[in-house]
């Protein structure tokens, strides 16, 4: 009996999921997300270090630092930094990171208040770490929300918010578009669970284990808000938020877990329709259709064995023949290939390095970041009329990579 609820549940989002097919939904979902670290006088160093380290060591991340007027500020008396962009030229976010410190002026600051509000407006997500959250309380923005901040100033939070349950003892609170988190190192546990939501959780652990934080817990904290999509509760119109590749991964893989096979096929099918470069999905489906007696292409972790023996030639031969059998289908991650490339850097096999580059390429031909990386492969085998093609490849994917830029210039004074 225990099963019949979740499988009525499900009975009913997939009913919904074919009511809302033919639903035009403009905003598809993104493969990467700018993420603006907001920085001020005196602000506390692993308040905004910690959650800039997160992000900028998570593939899908372009991670910058903000102030109000750009101009250098001291973080606890004893850091200057030097902030790439003041809020009148920073790129578009999609997440905002308001960490604490002496935030008071901030707090005050209309300019400051203005931006939170009129980002949040337009949908970027904001997360605030220790008394950063008093920026957004002052910007009106955690009435009836439940939050948290620096154990010193929990009391201090809920005078100011009233309305807001203001909870101690929790590493994050997350409310959908806003995040809260507890003081200082809790900012990492904050941006972790940002990276598992929005990528998936083993993206998340897989970076916790490169910063040695493995004490960290994705059941920590308190999450508020799940994405009506996921949540069987039929709130389904045009204006529902698509969900995030890792909300739907995550998901996919626990059904899969229970058993519930073509529960998780049709859930990634819809996915794979905002989240078409997801290697994460097409891996998880290609397990379900195997499961479910269905033809389906090699998964990742085989695939990458062919890789890791240096028989390119097979591998090539599968990837076309997938491309041929299953037309877009992702028999990879680019950030998987993209990590072995690096590998076979390192170990000095610049041929397989350089192959295995030229494959994620081919896979992924939109990526600035694969031009990038196979220029840079190219560019330490002394190929440098490839790296410079490649690397103006990988600018014109992305103007914003500010490496292309700085290598272009490195080449050009080479020739």
């Amino acid at each position: 009996m225990k099963h019949i609820k979740p499988n009525f549940q499900r009975t009913i989002l997939f009913v919904t999921f074919v009511l809302i097919s033919s639903i035009s939904i403009s905003a598809q979902g993104k493969s990467t997300y700018n993420v603006a670290i907001f920085i001020y006088q005196n602000v506390e160093l692993l308040d905004f270090a910690g959650p800039t380290e997160v992000f900028a060591s998570t593939s899908g991340f372009k991670v910058y630092t903000v102030s109000v007027d750009g101009k250098d500020i001291l973080s606890q008396g004893l850091v200057t930094v030097k902030p790439q962009y003041s809020i009148d030229n920073a790129p578009a976010p999609d997440i905002i990171v308001f960490p604490g410190g002496d935030s008071g002026p901030s707090s005050k600051d209309p300019k400051v208040l203005k931006w939170a509000q009129t980002k949040s407006s337009a949908g970027t997500l904001i997360m605030t770490v220790c008394t950063g959250a008093f920026i957004l309380a002052n910007a009106d923005m955690l009435d009836d929300l439940s939050v948290t901040t620096h154990h010193s100033a929990l009391v201090s939070l809920q005078n100011k918010v009233p309305s807001a349950t203001v909870l101690s003892l929790t590493r994050f609170v997350d409310n959908g578009n806003i995040v809260t988190t507890a003081g200082v190192s809790a900012g990492i546990d904050g941006a972790l669970h940002m990276v598992a939501r929005i990528k998936g959780v083993e993206v998340s652990k897989a970076t916790a284990h490169y910063m040695e934080y493995d004490k960290w817990n994705p059941e920590d904290g308190k999450t508020v808000y799940q994405n009506p999509y996921l949540s069987n509760q039929g709130n389904f119109t045009k204006d529902t938020p698509i969900p995030f590749e890792g909300e739907i991964v995550d998901v996919s893989r626990k059904w899969q877990e229970e058993g519930s096979y073509q529960s998780s096929t049709l859930l990634l099918d819809k996915g794979i329709k905002w989240y078409p470069n997801s290697g994460a999905m097409y891996n998880l489906l290609s397990h379900a259709y195997t499961k479910l007696g269905k033809p389906a292409p090699m998964v990742e972790s085989s695939f990458m064995k062919i890789i890791d023996a240096g028989n390119f030639d097979e591998a090539l031969d599968i990837f076309n023949k997938t491309q041929k059998s299953f037309p877009g289908w992702k028999i990879f991650s680019e950030n998987t290939m993209n990590d072995k490339g690096y590998e076979f850097l390192r170990e000095k096999k610049m041929t397989d390095a350089i192959k295995t580059f030229q494959l994620n390429t081919q896979a992924f031909p939109n990526s600035g970041n694969a031009w990038d990386s196979l220029a840079e492969v190219n560019m330490n085998a002394g190929q440098i009329e490839a790296a410079i093609k490649q690397y103006k490849k990988s600018l014109e994917l992305d103007p914003l990579n500010t490496n292309a830029i700085k290598m272009l210039e490195k080449l050009d004074a080479m020739k």
